[in-house]
């Protein structure tokens, strides 16, 4: 196991995994509407072949998430006003795998052959699903970029005397400092 935390030191890093399972069901659920939508369009059931296994995966891949989230809520510091946006986010999270769990019995029920006026009525609860995804996504992002939830503490960049590419330019030349041991204005 010391191997694989060599390699993977980010996953050793993480206080929880709610970060690295999340991907799965926003990629795949979004992968899922795009498919049935082609389905929709072109009548191919290779799409609608696609589509059903992308979005069972999806709804595992939901509930993994939302296992993973509830315990990560309760083992990562944040503040209050974090508190807020991850009680938003675990709404969302909850709401998109009620609708996902909702479409797959939908979905086994019919045995995914669906009339037109259910299939658009089913396009319409995916797109539903997939817009409560984005907005779960951006809570998430919110926590993490805004508050910090999960995250240590970042150096900013005037700290370590550190400078992104094209910023030399802009801030006189990379080596001026160097040069004098004066700091750049």
């Amino acid at each position: 196991m010391d191997i694989f935390f060599r390699i993977f030191q980010g996953i050793y890093e993480m206080p929880n995994i709610h970060p690295l399972i999340v991907h799965f069901p926003i990629a795949l659920l979004t992968s899922f509407l795009l498919m049935e939508l082609l389905n929709f369009v072109t009548g191919k059931e290779s799409f609608r072949a696609a589509a059903t296994w992308m979005f069972y995966l999806g709804t595992i891949g939901a509930l993994a998430a939302v296992l993973a989230g509830l315990w990560a809520a309760s083992t990562v510091e944040h503040s209050d006003e974090a508190h807020k946006v991850l009680l938003k986010h675990r709404n969302l999270g909850i709401i998109v795998l009620a609708l996902s769990v909702l479409l797959s019995a939908w979905r086994i029920y019919v045995r995914g052959s669906f009339s037109r006026k259910g299939q658009v009525l089913h396009l319409v609860v995916a797109f539903i699903t997939v817009t409560v995804t984005a907005l779960g996504a951006d809570k998430g992002g919110l926590m993490v970029y805004k508050y910090g939830v999960g995250v240590k503490a970042a150096r900013t960049a005037e700290t370590e005397g550190h400078i992104h590419a094209g910023e030399e330019d802009m801030a006189g030349g990379a080596g001026e400092e160097e040069a004098t041991g004066a700091p750049r204005k």
